[in-house]
């Protein structure tokens, strides 16, 4: 069975469209819904009955809950609070009938689908770390379990051993000696500030593949939807697009957080049914080929549920005897014509008539009760039985702490710093002064409110709890914001479990060292002291004292190599130093409390959203703003070679230059030649469909250099009519075009790749006569790379470092040759396509001289190979079996799994 499983539509019928597209597309035979079809969205009432028509499976998420009114909404965030209560105006009574009938859960065999918790359904707690998926995965033992509610894609992999980790959203196969919990991501309401499309994804239960899917929508429609409502919200999705895409300022009003409610972890469930028909069994109903099916009531799912669900809740909010508060709405159910014997016990046990909540009068519907099941059977009550005791609710076991974040707040201006959730407390050795916030507002990632930071404060772990051990049993990432002013080069201690104070000096600790008198750059350190070794990841020529926010991570893996562990210092998102380790030198054990600040520091330190993690972190799960502003161009004649120079091309009037970014629109094509570009110090981005066409040498100053990077859009191009040039890094949006000239200009040149290609994009190579593009970098990329000549001249692809291609298949067109350079064995990836067009270029091969089309100085290994269109099939192949090859190393063409 091919499972299509989306959740979290959020009443975006441009996302809901183009979903249903994509998985009639890929065969999905029937579609599960993991609940939250309404909230936050402009079409509640259109997008519940397109889903409707083509799915008899839904499980209730918690906004549908409290749209129907169910559970009680007042703990939901502000805006999810104001969509709730405009959504209860846009449905009909039959939606809203329906929406409170269906299960929490649904079970088809190894599968449980569910929207948040596994272990209590109806709490809708979020599962959104290894401790949460720990707990989780002892409320089943299903193979397999899909949920939502977080909206970010991902996967949690239980081993034998009880062993938990995370896995990112990649399409896999499930190991069936393993356990799951999969995060389908979210339709309607997408996320991740990295990607904004529509997410969902296909199971194939025989085969146990898993397929994340990611689909693009139309944001422009669904804004002009939220727009003709009188919604006043903005989804995250939405204003991460209206940045980085449209390049607006977007004020919000009132930001709010991306956590819809606050939910403990002990607490009792806000929908508790109580009664079995809770998990439903799959019905196996198929995918219909069409989206004409009329909207209807499941047959699957049970009218009674609906009593069932509002009498607990009754009971549960308003209590046997108590009166409901006077700001609560009556709620409408339906009753049913007969009331089910485990209702009426219900009832003869305390329930009053006074307590039931009001009833409306519509059609009854019939109520088709199924044969109970392995799960759903209770056992025969013995005679005479004691009288019910409270519900207990088992306290959950004691984990580790994967994660805590000290706000830096005003609030801890006099006190401790105390972790959000209550972890992890640190007295105050001096107390800190509140200034504003270093870090940015709202909090990168979370949405957070960010209004002070902390200045100069000292604070200690009350008890040591070798939580912050860099040990061989577990990594960790350390990320936080700090501003600092120049200073006569003296030390700067930020925080660590090494400090001077003491008589036992093993630890790490995380240093600054401002420039000294008559340098501009100064150093930072991530060291480790293991009482017989001392280690450091040394960055000798960094910015970290310009009274400027900076962000910082220091990271411990201890999974990066067999028998050795890595230490990683991150400046603002880029790689600054690395350590190893050897696991050997670890003791393991913490004998110093973690510290933040130090009496020697100077008194100029601001520190502001600390944050600890029990993993190691990417760069893109930082706490680092994502979207990309700065100086636009807004208007261009195509024909004038030296655009770049005039102001009036630029948004404000202004010329980039300085520590700006620069920011191509859409579709304009910006040139520079005599005038070259001032120097900056930003990122470049292109918009779609936007060009950047450099002429000559001097010009190249508009190309950004590391940390900054080049980001391209849609079919956006970057043409280099110069001499040598070094590019990186890049990242591609999507699919993108880099020309190394055209027919009079740049022949005979070449194109240095130095700094990482990464995102999801195609890489376009478009060469001219003598051009050489050379990637001498690990890359991670996923579109591919694809190598022709519009100017239908010869040219060479160098790879000459491993991974250089990224992820992507390899595609080399007419009058290109590729060249696999010595001391390489992996420059494509082992799972992508090499596909060879055309005739290869002249070369001299030991003596021979042939057209190559492909020369081998190292060995390679690919998943399919073409030539001129044809599949070489798997085996070994080489100057033996081809003539256009080259070079003593061999190609072993080897199918993936997937």
């Amino acid at each position: 069975m091919r499972y299509a499983i989306v959740s979290d539509i959020h009443a975006n019928i441009r996302a809901w469209d183009a979903v249903l597209a994509d998985l009639r597309s890929h065969g999905a035979e029937v579609i599960v819904c993991l609940g939250d079809v309404v909230g936050y969205g402009p079409k509640p009432a259109e997008v519940l009955e397109a889903v409707r028509a083509v799915t008899d499976h839904f499980v209730m998420g918690n906004h549908d809950a409290a749209t129907v009114g169910i559970m009680d909404y007042t703990i939901f965030n502000d805006h999810a609070r104001q969509a709730i209560e405009w959504t209860m105006t846009e449905l009909s009574p039959e939606a809203k009938q329906f929406l409170a009938s269906v299960p929490l859960a649904i079970e088809a065999g190894e599968i449980f689908f569910v929207h948040a918790e596994i272990s209590e359904p109806g709490r809708f707690d979020y599962i959104d770390s290894i401790e949460m998926a720990e707990q989780n995965f002892a409320g089943n033992e299903h193979f397999v379990s899909f949920v939502g509610h977080t909206h970010l894609p991902k996967i949690f992999e239980r081993a034998n051993d009880g062993s938990v980790r995370e896995l990112l959203d990649e399409s896999c196969s499930l190991d069936a000696e393993k356990r799951y919990i999969v995060n389908v991501g979210s339709v309607g309401e997408p996320r991740n500030p990295d990607d904004l499309r529509a997410r969902y994804v296909i199971y194939d239960s025989e085969t146990r593949l898993l397929d994340f899917r990611r689909v693009e929508f139309d944001i422009v429609a669904y804004r002009g939807d939220l727009e003709a409502t009188s919604l006043a919200l903005r989804p995250y999705f939405l204003r991460v697009y209206e940045q980085v895409i449209e390049g607006s300022e977007v004020v919000v009003s009132s930001g709010g957080s991306l956590v819809d409610m606050q939910v403990a972890h002990d607490s009792a469930a806000l929908v508790d049914l109580g009664h079995g028909s809770n998990v439903v069994q799959f019905n196996h109903s198929a995918l219909l080929p069409d989206s004409d099916k009329g909207s209807r009531t499941p047959t699957m799912i049970l009218g009674a549920v609906a009593v069932f669900a509002l009498a607990a809740f009754a009971y549960y909010v308003f209590g046997a005897n108590s009166p409901p508060p006077s700001n609560q709405q009556p709620v409408a159910v339906v009753e049913e014509k007969e009331t089910p014997p485990s209702v009426k016990k219900e009832q003869a046990e305390g329930e009053k008539p006074e307590d039931r909540i009001a009833k409306v009068s519509e059609p009854e519907p019939e109520v088709i009760m199924p044969e109970p099941t392995q799960s759903t059977k209770k056992p025969k009550p013995e005679p005479e039985p004691e009288p019910p005791a409270p519900k207990q609710i088992p306290e959950p076991p004691k984990k580790e702490i994967q994660s805590v974040w000290w706000r830096m707040d005003k609030d801890a201006e006099k006190g401790p710093l105390i972790g959000e959730a209550g972890l992890v407390k640190l007295i105050s050795i001096a107390k800190g002064r509140s200034i504003g916030p270093i870090a940015p507002d709202p909090v990168p990632l979370n949405q957070f409110e960010n209004k002070s930071a902390l200045f100069n404060g000292i604070w200690k772990e009350e008890k040591m709890s070798d939580l912050f051990a860099l040990s061989s049993k577990h990594s960790f990432t350390f990320e936080g914001w700090f501003a600092t002013k120049p200073t006569r080069g003296e030390g700067i201690f930020l925080l660590g479990t090494r400090t001077d104070e003491g008589e036992d000096k093993r630890g790490w600790r995380i240093d600054l060292l401002p420039p000294r008198r008559g340098q501009s750059e100064g150093q930072m350190s991530f060291f480790y002291d293991s009482g017989d070794k001392k280690i450091q990841a040394l960055a000798e020529a960094v910015t970290v004292a310009d009274s400027k926010p900076h962000h910082f991570a220091a990271i411990w893996d201890h999974d990066s190599s067999r028998g050795d562990g890595e230490m990683k210092l991150y400046l603002d998102g880029i790689e600054v130093a690395s350590a190893t380790v050897p696991l050997s030198d670890i003791p393991g054990e913490q004998v110093n409390p973690l510290r933040i600040g130090a009496k020697a520091n100077p008194k100029n330190i601001g520190l502001d959203e600390l944050r600890y993690t029990r993993r190691a972190l990417a760069p893109r799960q930082f706490l680092l703003q994502t979207t990309v502003l700065g100086i636009k161009l807004v208007t261009s004649d195509p024909q004038i070679r030296d655009s770049w120079g005039t102001p009036g091309n630029w948004e404000g009037g202004v010329i980039p230059g300085g520590d700006d970014n620069v920011i191509i629109g859409e579709g304009l094509t910006i040139q520079a030649q005599n005038s070259p570009p001032n120097p900056y110090t930003g990122s470049l981005v292109l918009k779609k469909e936007a060009s950047v066409i450099l002429w000559t040498d001097d010009s190249l100053t508009a190309l950004p250099t590391a940390p900054s990077i080049l980001v391209m859009h849609q079919d956006s191009r970057l043409i280099l009519r110069t001499g040598d040039v070094i590019i990186g890094p890049i990242e591609l949006i999507e699919d993108a075009e880099i020309w190394g000239g055209d027919s009079t200009d740049g022949h005979n040149t070449t194109r240095h790749f130095k700094g990482e290609i990464k995102g999801e994009g195609k890489l376009t190579l478009n060469g001219v006569n003598g051009n050489q593009f050379r990637l001498k970098t690990a890359n991670s990329f996923t579109g591919g790379c694809f190598a022709y000549s519009t100017q239908n001249q010869p040219f060479m692809v160098f790879a000459s470092s491993n991974q250089a291609f990224g992820k992507g298949d390899v595609s080399i067109k007419e009058t290109c040759s590729l060249i696999i350079e010595q001391n390489t064995g992996d420059t494509i990836a082992d799972s992508a396509s090499l596909r060879l067009d055309g005739p290869g270029l002249m070369m001299s091969v030991k003596g021979s001289e042939r057209r190559y089309k492909l020369l081998l100085n190292s060995s390679e290994t690919v998943a399919q190979f073409f030539i001129d269109g044809k599949d070489q099939g798997e085996g070994v192949y080489s100057n033996e079996t081809h003539p256009e090859i080259g070079g003593s190393g061999k190609l072993t063409v080897k199918p993936t799994p997937d």
